[in-house]
């Protein structure tokens, strides 16, 4: 029978920030120093994770640790629940923002100084470290950001999966171009060792890039740059619903948001799924925020994102003659990687 891998993947951080488009009465200040932390979305952890241990499904929580705004808050004030996901199954990796205090602008901004980058991914592990026991297997850098530097960093301190990578797809910045650098313009649909001297290539690196899957060929970089352009309108916000309405999305990566169309899901989820079935075998891998789960104009569980989710898992069961598997992302790097050595 064919085989589908599965990996559902969360960035684990605060809440949004004040400046995403309508967190800005409930989301972190990033204007600040020290930036003012918010952490509303966590009274819906438990509840979260149980939806997701209710389909067997472990989830890999990319927990957000930096050398800049958060350091290691995060691990500081959820620490038991944290260690508690791990017990029950989960997997505990690291999500690290490259952000730098911005003198010019004040406010805290996305460094593109490759020796800074390095930097903030060293201390970043160490802290997690310090504070957890273990080292992470896995990691998404913070808005997909991507150098040869951070993937050398990563590789050298021994990660065995990193999880960045939006194929063929870029980003100048957005919200006042302070943030959501990153280029995988080039990188390939499927996994692949990166190369020492162009992370987007394959090489001899010993990490493993698996892209979080999407649509080869994807869709036009036209619509997510006019929403990257136009990311700081207050009035942004009361346009999502229609276009949810219109199944408008700006991307063709299975990125999980409650704030945009589902309908790629399912031409995401049936192309893995053809995928398989030519192949024999597939791996299909989610993201998602966690603090999603927070709606940010009530206060309350956001249920159109449990309803996502929900639709998510049906269309992935109604998939015929596949055999489906759920697990974290370095378990399916091991797979990957313990394949390749037997072949």
């Amino acid at each position: 029978m064919s085989k589908l891998r599965v990996a559902l993947t969360s960035d684990t951080e605060d809440n949004h920030p004040a400046y995403v488009p309508g967190w800005n009465s409930i989301g972190s200040n990033y204007d600040v120093k020290p930036a003012i932390l918010r952490w509303e979305w966590s009274q819906y952890l438990g509840d979260l994770s149980d939806f997701f241990r209710s389909k067997d499904a472990p989830v890999t929580w990319l927990v957000r640790v930096d050398d800049g705004p958060m350091k290691d808050r995060m691990l500081e004030i959820l620490r038991n629940e944290i260690l508690e996901l791990k017990n029950c199954g989960d997997e505990i990796g690291i999500h690290i923002h490259t952000l730098d205090w911005d003198q010019r602008t004040s406010k805290w901004a996305q460094t593109k100084d490759p020796k800074r980058e390095a930097e903030i991914v060293l201390r970043s592990l160490e802290m997690f470290r310090e504070k957890l026991g273990f080292s992470p297997s896995s990691v998404r850098m913070g808005w997909c950001a991507m150098s040869n530097d951070i993937m050398r960093t990563l590789d050298a301190s021994g990660l065995i999966v990193d999880s960045s990578a939006l194929s063929g797809s870029f980003c100048s910045g957005k919200f006042g171009r302070r943030d959501n650098i990153y280029d995988w313009s080039r990188a390939p649909c499927v996994h692949y060792h990166p190369s020492y001297d162009d992370y987007q290539s394959s090489g001899n690196m010993k990490i493993l890039e698996i892209p979080i899957s999407g649509l080869e060929g994807g869709k036009s970089n036209v619509f997510a740059g006019l929403v990257n352009r136009f990311s700081e309108m207050k009035g942004l916000t009361r346009l999502l619903p229609a276009a949810r309405w219109l199944n408008l999305t700006p991307h063709s990566h299975f990125y999980i948001s409650p704030w945009w169309s589902p309908s790629i899901y399912d031409k995401i989820i049936e192309a893995y799924g053809t995928k398989a079935r030519t192949n024999g075998k597939a791996t299909l891998v989610g993201s998602f925020h966690a603090c999603d789960i927070l709606d940010p104009i009530t206060g309350n569980k956001n249920v159109t994102f449990v309803k996502y989710f929900s639709t998510i898992f049906e269309k992935i069961s109604s998939l015929r003659g596949i055999d489906v598997a759920f697990m974290t992302l370095s378990e399916m790097a091991r797979e990957i990687l313990e394949r390749k050595l037997t072949t």
